[in-house]
């Protein structure tokens, strides 16, 4: 038989190239190892084994000798598997056409997969290796659940697609890229969580001793030593419920790590709905077990220009790729749609969640339109991907409410003791509705606080307000505004600013977004919330005497704003507070019992599965077993309205980096570095700036503030200002 190669080098004696038996092999031994820790490791082998099996052909070996002509070298492949392994091997037809470009959905219309298998034309003298050792069927390794056979099996096919591309990857760049290969860690080593639990006990006991005495610390050393004990129950569902300022970030952690070394699980993946705490957490988690083994995976993350980080970058922009680290920080965005997504890129971690912790910070915030397709998604990482899922909250929402969701969670195991005492001991806030206040009284009683935090609802309710805060009260006002129309680098400044005015305890009023929710460690004595969510007035009231040291209760004013916000979101969780707290008069505004009742009455009236994804992938079975993979991937997309970041060369370094960019052939890397100095706008604030010449688009793509008079200091980026210009920029 002629010798088949699946990669090729320069010598054109094709003496180093690496042969199609090598790759395949080599492709299904770590597809095997991967899908073993769900116990599909002969799904794993048999899928590398077919992928590439089209590529023996003299047509691909005429390509690798630089014939443009493109082969289709995976259909092949796809119609062995759906041929000789029974009727499931279908799933893998799924994974295998899809290994490059996807998974495609199914059916029989041009471009879907059943569509390809009867109709492709593959080479004609594509050779069968006869060295391909198949089962007669294969099986899937649980049993299907009856409501959810189809999902369950969707699932399935994602993961194991998510095991070969994977191997595939991982073996095509240790044959082309050999040193970058080196980089990444053993694939057989596994993470050492005796190490560092014991390096986590050590910054405890290290932070323990430094902390003053007080009440609330007692109570978080209390909710600690619970997380720990309880570490040991057997995986499931949890929810650690712990009023915000209890220090459920440091507890939620220790839980894990004690959890995962008790089951011997592989890692703990921590997910956070904000961008805007995602960084304070990961420095703490690299502060406690180590820079190495934390993966930060989001789109604010900053690579450090330090030459003596080079090698952290480098391994860290790996491990982002297929999240092989011990501990992954990321997003619920980033989480979420990866495990509804069917491109490569997005799939490649998928398996690697297998066998996790996963821990749900303020797990509240799991948007209602996409809840049924999360929940379904956790329950199958639950019961047949050996994962632990802790939903970590202040407001902890209903999600194991029969009567409201279909994919209700089962069995969901409370960490703390009594949470309830819990709450009543760390009451440090007074709250009070003061009904509809106009912007004038509003700015009058918060000029009358020497230190208030105000938060509203909108961007532009936050600019208005602080102007008139500032009209009246002058310059040297400690008066500061964040929003997310400043950049990532500004509104971290500005927090500092905050921060060191709190310190030394000087006056200080602060104008802001919801983006201080939720984690900032901020703590003022008095704080204003538009109305909104009894879980964001929750969140807001966290920022209120945080650390209990007044002598009195903090106070919390809810008021109703002069001009209501008009998004449709907001408005419904206002209405629902405001009914929760017409029924529940006498109980607590912001006690468990209100805040279970209000998430009740939410996903009572909420479209729970808006884009209806659950009926995509949970179809009733048919021998078929069509599955619109790339229509779900398409429609699960938890931020639907796009924004177009806006490059603000402020600062020297932003300007550096824009320069870079305007010369250099790979922008994506010195993009990456500019998200810190980017703003999203919206399409049509975008158009307006366009229109009144506030921007300069550099390679005709990538959109720059040229008008810099349109961002100010103060508030950021002023999009209704684009046609006000400072005429010393005017001046040639």
């Amino acid at each position: 038989m002629a010798e088949y190669y699946a990669h090729s080098t320069a010598n054109q004696d094709k003496s180093d190239w690496q042969t199609l038996p090598d790759h395949l092999a080599n492709v299904a031994r770590l597809a095997e190892k991967f899908a073993d820790v769900f116990n599909a490791g002969e799904w794993g082998r048999c899928a590398g084994l077919l992928h590439d099996a089209g590529k023996a052909t003299d047509a691909f070996t005429a390509r690798l000798e630089g014939n443009t002509a493109r082969v289709d070298h995976s259909t092949f492949g796809a119609r062995l598997a759906r041929e000789r392994l029974g009727r499931l091997g279908l799933l893998l037809a799924y994974v295998i056409v899809g290994h490059h470009g996807g998974l495609t959905n199914g059916g029989n219309q041009e471009g879907e997969l059943h569509f390809r298998l009867k109709h492709a034309k593959v080479p004609p003298d594509v050779a069968l290796l006869t060295d391909f050792d198949l089962p007669k069927r294969l099986a899937p390794p649980f049993k299907l659940p009856v409501d959810r056979a189809g999902f369950s099996l969707a699932f399935f096919t994602r993961m194991i697609f998510s095991c070969l591309v994977d191997a595939d990857f991982l073996d095509t760049e240790a044959f082309c890229d050999p040193d970058k290969a080196q980089l990444r860690p053993e694939h057989d080593s596994g993470t050492d969580f005796r190490s560092l639990q014991q390096r986590f006990t050590s910054f405890l006991q290290e932070k323990a001793h430094t902390a003053k005495p007080s009440p609330v610390n007692a109570l978080r050393q209390s909710i600690l030593a619970q997380c720990r004990e309880n570490a040991l129950l057997p995986q499931g569902f949890f929810s650690l419920t712990v009023p915000t300022g209890g220090g459920k970030t440091f507890s939620s952690l220790a839980f894990a790590l004690d959890h995962a070394l008790a089951h011997g699980l592989r890692r703990i993946i921590y997910a956070i709905p904000f961008t805007s705490i995602i960084e304070q957490n990961a420095r703490e988690f690299q502060a406690a077990i180590g820079a190495d083994c934390v993966l930060e995976h989001h789109c604010n993350y900053k690579e450090s220009d330090e030459h003596e980080n080079d090698a952290y970058n480098r391994r860290r922009g790996l491990a982002t790729e297929n999240w092989d680290a011990p501990l992954v920080v990321t997003t619920n965005v980033q989480f979420f749609e990866s495990l509804f997504n069917n491109k490569t890129s997005r799939c490649r971690k998928l398996h690697n969640i297998a066998g996790s912790v996963i821990i749900l910070d303020e797990a509240q915030a799991i948007p209602t339109e996409y809840l049924e397709a999360c929940l379904a998604a956790l329950r199958e990482l639950v019961e047949r991907y050996t994962c632990t899922v802790v939903l970590c909250t202040a407001t902890q929402p209903a999600l194991d409410d029969k009567s409201t969701l279909r994919t209700a969670l089962p069995h969901v195991q409370e960490i703390i003791d009594d949470p309830l005492h819990l709450y009543r001991s760390l009451q440090r806030t007074e709250v009070q509705f003061i009904g509809k206040v106009c912007d004038d009284e509003l700015a009058e009683r918060l000029a009358d606080e020497r230190q208030v935090l105000c938060i509203v609802s909108t961007k532009a309710h936050a600019r208005t307000l602080y102007e008139k805060i500032r009209q009246a009260a002058g310059e040297d006002e400690r008066l500061f505004h964040l929003s997310t129309n400043m950049y990532p680098i500004h509104r971290r400044q500005v927090l500092n600013e905050i921060r060191a005015q709190l310190k030394v305890n000087m006056p200080c009023r602060v104008i802001s977004t919801s983006l201080v929710e939720a984690g900032v460690d901020l703590d003022f004595p008095v704080v204003y919330r538009a109305m909104a969510g009894l879980d964001s007035i929750a969140q807001a009231a966290g920022r209120c005497n945080r650390e209990g040291l007044l002598p009195e209760k903090g106070k919390v004013f809810v008021f109703e704003a002069e001009q209501p916000p008009r998004m449709p979101w907001i408005k419904r969780c206002a209405a629902r507070a405001a009914e929760t707290l017409r029924t529940l008069p006498q109980a607590d505004p912001l006690g468990l019992e209100t805040m279970r009742r209000y998430f009740e009455l939410l996903y009572d009236v909420e479209d729970l599965d808006k884009k209806q994804i659950l009926p995509l992938l949970n179809p009733k079975l048919s021998t078929d077993l069509i599955w619109p993979f790339q229509e779900a991937g398409q429609a699960f997309r938890f931020i639907e309205e796009e924004t177009i970041g806006v490059i603000i060369p402020i600062e020297a370094q932003a300007q550096g980096l824009v320069q870079e960019l305007r010369y250099t052939q790979y922008p994506r890397a010195t993009l990456r570095k500019l998200q810190q100095y980017t703003v999203g706008v919206r399409s049509r604030d975008f158009a307006a700036l366009d229109a009144a010449g506030a921007l300069e688009m550099i390679h005709g793509e990538f959109p720059l503030l040229c008008n810099e008079a349109t961002y100010r200091a103060a508030v950021g980026l002023c999009v209704d200002e684009g046609e006000v210009w400072n005429p010393e920029n005017l001046c040639i």
